[in-house]
């Protein structure tokens, strides 16, 4: 049970119900390193949940740009799970062997209905999620180098707005549309001004 612990759905559960939950699961899926979990056209109806391993998530362009990593503990796909849409947001490959939980559609309704707390929680999760898009959409226009920078963090920031930068600085200035050096002038200038901090690899966006 330990190993799901940080699932937000689960919260609230009493230990019996969590394990009731549990059983009531489908087995979890292996993925092994280099395995596409999800692509643009080939996803699950289904919230996923990283039991263990890695995975990296890119955007559905050219840029090859990083959005996000996913470790243990961490969920993806509860946008998807409801709706007509026909296509996913982003294409994730395991860093790692992985081992993740799918909770289907049909499945969410029935925990819905068995344990309503469970309802709550993708409901809160979900408005998270909102919530930090409407911020992502305060900046409706860049017109410095700086305000493009800024909306590319916003937009690629996690739930608690960290940013895994790429490591080839310059493919990413070009499909921002700034200069390498002007990227960087930007990031030095929203660090100074208090926008972000520095993380080693990471950014984290702490002030619009």
């Amino acid at each position: 049970m330990s190993d799901y612990k940080n699932f937000f759905l689960f919260e609230g559960l009493s230990d019996a119900e969590r394990t009731q939950a549990i059983k009531s699961l489908e087995e979890p899926k292996v993925f092994a390193k280099g395995d596409i979990i999800y692509s643009e056209k080939n996803f699950f109806r289904a919230i996923g949940y990283f039991i263990s391993g890695t995975a990296t998530a890119v955007a559905n362009n050219k840029s090859n740009i990083v959005m996000k990593k996913f470790g243990a503990g961490m969920s993806f796909g509860a946008a998807a799970v409801f709706g007509e849409g026909s296509s996913y947001i982003s294409t994730i490959t395991a860093q790692e062997d992985c081992v993740i939980q799918f909770v289907s559609e049909q499945k969410l309704r029935e925990l819905f209905s068995l344990f309503p707390v469970t309802a709550v929680n993708y409901i809160s999760f979900l408005s998270e999620k909102v919530r930090f898009l409407n911020k992502k959409l305060s900046i409706i226009s860049c017109t410095t180098a700086e305000d493009t920078v800024l909306k590319y963090l916003l937009e690629s920031a996690d739930d608690e707005g960290f940013v895994l930068m790429p490591k080839n600085m310059s493919l990413l200035a070009k499909s921002l549309g700034v200069g390498r050096s002007s990227l960087y002038r930007s990031l030095e200038s929203l660090e100074k001004n208090g926008n972000i901090e520095r993380q080693e690899s990471n950014i984290r966006v702490i002030k619009l």
